[in-house]
């Protein structure tokens, strides 16, 4: 099951990769109008949803340094909030919450993080550190990686009843027409297949988008005045992945999504407002 999880990151990533390969925060553009603004100004909007998830690019350091950047400017203007992570599991959060409260030395949780994710440590390492620094809740979103290589094998309906347990409480798969088209023109190298490989494909995508919106509303019901930023790569951060489970779920809930890009007249033609919010040039 390991060996399928990684072809399964693989996929993840190499359809990440060409549009959101290098960022830096040199502009925004607000997508809504196609305005560029401040980068402060962004962060001063975006602070007034609930939920903000900000895309990456996993092996990209410009993008976690951006997402620790909004974070930080998020926390110094006295905004309530935690962080969503992808990167964990929802069962490590014991531990997860040992590390934010001073509980667990840093050999310790790099340990954990390497348990859980499959990227250097370096890359994450200073958005972990200001979490603790600043007593920021770290949330893991993320589900076992066996399930999730199960149902991309198997398909949804193949999960025994002992591992649907693993997943959140009331977790389905339906997929849409419109999804299947939004993986498929996101997968670009997956565009030709058919069948039930690809059927599953998707139906893997929509457990892991689904279960990560469900933690996080889980979340925010605990904690009516806070909100929280999901850091997650860029293919469950389009609008069309985590922010719609969100609005399925919960349409009274405001999310704002932030994506990195390249930067340059290519990027700002091909993201739309269907995408994302924001998108932060190079």
């Amino acid at each position: 099951m390991n060996f399928i999880f990684r072809i399964v990151l693989l996929w993840i990533m190499a359809a990440a990769t060409p549009l959101l390969a290098g960022c830096q925060d040199g502009g925004v553009v607000r997508l809504k109008d196609r305005a560029t603004i401040p980068f402060d100004r962004m962060v001063g909007e975006v602070s007034k949803s609930r939920v903000i998830v900000i895309g990456e690019t996993h092996d990209n350091q410009a993008h976690h340094d951006l997402q620790l950047k909004i974070i930080r400017t998020l926390y110094e203007g006295g905004a309530p909030l935690a962080v969503g992570l992808e990167m964990f599991r929802a069962e490590s959060q014991e531990l997860l919450d040992k590390w934010w409260r001073w509980g667990m030395p840093t050999e310790q949780f790099e340990a954990l993080y390497r348990e859980n994710w499959g990227m250097p440590w370096v890359l994450y390492r200073d958005i972990f550190l200001y979490a603790r620094q600043k007593r920021i809740p770290l949330l893991g979103l993320n589900v076992p990686r066996e399930v999730i290589a199960k149902v991309a094998l198997e398909g949804f309906a193949a999960l025994t009843e002992a591992e649907r347990k693993k997943l959140p409480p009331g977790l389905t798969c339906t997929l849409d027409e419109a999804y299947r088209s939004f993986i498929r023109s996101t997968f670009t190298e997956h565009a030709h297949a058919s069948g039930r490989s690809f059927e599953h494909f998707c139906e893997a995508q929509m457990v892991w988008d689904t279960a990560m919106a469900i933690y996080a509303l889980e979340y925010l019901d605990k904690n009516p005045g806070s909100r929280i930023v999901i850091l997650a790569g860029s293919v469950h951060a389009w609008k069309r992945a985590i922010p719609r489970q969100i609005a399925t779920m919960r349409p009274d809930v405001t999310v704002s999504v932030i994506l990195p890009a390249q930067g340059g007249k290519g990027d700002r033609e091909k993201v739309t407002a269907e995408d994302a919010d924001y998108l932060v040039l190079q």
